[in-house]
């Protein structure tokens, strides 16, 4: 019985982001020139139960599930994102913000990587803009997670 806890734990956590189109098959498409594509992936498993939402503009987009992400279509321009962390908490080590502006460009892709972290309560999700070919080359085996703003 003991050797099959750790096989059932391997599943549940390979489960998180599994059920989604990859990056790959879905990231790859044109945008339409006038808008732009914002994608927040998440790709540690650290801190498995950390699953604060994203947030938009002041509207929850999505949750940050381990091995997946979250894309939203945008009119080009400045957009706020942040992580709905609890309050209380206080990021201890690490980089990364739990709010950045990020400035969309039309008919472009903008990548933030979520990152967990150890906080002073429980752990934190922070946000860090990577590179068009890093997130490309991130998101590629991960899945898409279910969100609540426009669709790619």
């Amino acid at each position: 019985m003991r050797g099959y806890l750790p096989v059932l734990a391997l599943v549940v956590l390979a489960g998180c982001a599994s059920s989604g189109p990859t990056g790959r098959e879905i990231l790859t498409g044109s945008i339409a020139p006038s808008t732009s594509r914002l994608v927040i992936y998440r790709t540690s498993a650290l801190g498995l139960a950390v699953q604060p939402d994203y947030i938009v503009d002041g509207q929850s987009v999505g949750n940050s599930q381990p091995n997946g992400f979250v894309v939203c279509e945008l009119p080009a321009g400045r957009h706020e994102v942040a992580v709905g962390n609890m309050p209380i908490n206080i990021q201890l080590f690490g980089g990364g913000n739990q709010k950045v502006e990020v400035t969309l460009r039309p008919g472009a892709t903008t990548y933030l990587y979520a990152q967990p972290q150890l906080g002073l309560t429980i752990g934190l999700v922070t946000l860090s803009e990577v590179t068009e070919n890093q997130g490309r080359s991130d998101t590629a085996g991960l899945h898409k997670v279910e969100s609540r703003c426009g669709q790619a």
